[in-house]
Formats: C-alpha cells, structure tokens, sequence
C-alpha cells in the first residue's frame, strides 16, 4: 500500500508555496504541491479548490509543522520589531509581493536568474504608509 500524505498548509498564490516547499526541502523533508497549475491558469477557482496544497507524508508532518511555526515566529518577531518611518506605530504588517515583471522574463526566456523575484514590503496600519 502507498504512502499517507498529510495537507500541511494551503496558499493563495503559487510563489509563497514553492517557497515554504523549498524551505521544507532544504530541511530534508519531501514536500508536494497540488492543484498549482490549475489555480495558477484560472485564479477564480482558488475557493471551489480550497487554495494550493502544500502536503507532506504523513511521517513528516509533526516535524513540518514544526519547521512552519518556527518561520511563523521568526517572521511576527520581525513584525514586532519595526515602527513606521512616518508615524512611529509600531501596527506593521509585511507582504511579500511576487515581482511579476521578473517572473514574465523568467519565462520567456526559460533562464534561471538570481532570485529578485520577490520584493518584502511594510505597511503601516495605522497612518497608511507604504516602504519597502
């Protein structure tokens, strides 16, 4: 009989989950994503298929969770640290948006280039602002 998969996280957008995937990876744990293509085609089924799924063998999950928590952590550290270069609030939150423009490269040319393909930035809940 086959191997059990576990789902261990769904996204939105294909690029935070090939990251999380990579990060798995180089923990040393096999990760698969399903439903990427499809949803990656026509966007408006997100919903109907629950997101993209991030799964992993069921022998590996509780050390997958744990690896997801530990970034998760890291990541509201992260949050908790900054202030906003205008107002001083310390309300952040970070996005992580994909560049699109180097991804359109990316595929047309079919080279791999160094990753640029991501750009973090801040924006402040309280006054608005926008920073990278």
């Amino acid at each position: 009989m086959g191997e059990e998969f576990k789902l261990l996280k769904t996204f939105l957008n294909p690029v935070d989950a090939n990251i999380t995937k990579g990060l798995l990876e180089s923990n040393g744990i096999e990760a698969f994503i399903f439903d990427e293509n499809t949803l990656s085609v026509d966007p408006i089924l997100t919903t109907a298929l629950g997101g993209i799924r991030l799964m992993v063998r069921s022998s590996d999950f509780e050390n997958a969770l744990a690896i997801i928590k530990e970034v998760d952590k890291e990541n509201t550290k992260e949050i908790s640290s900054l202030k906003c270069p205008v107002c001083g609030s310390m309300d952040i939150k970070i996005k992580n948006r994909p560049n699109w423009t180097y991804f359109l490269i990316m595929l047309l040319s079919f080279v791999s280039t160094p990753n640029t393909g991501n750009t973090k930035k801040y924006v402040c809940n309280a006054c608005g602002n926008r920073w990278e």
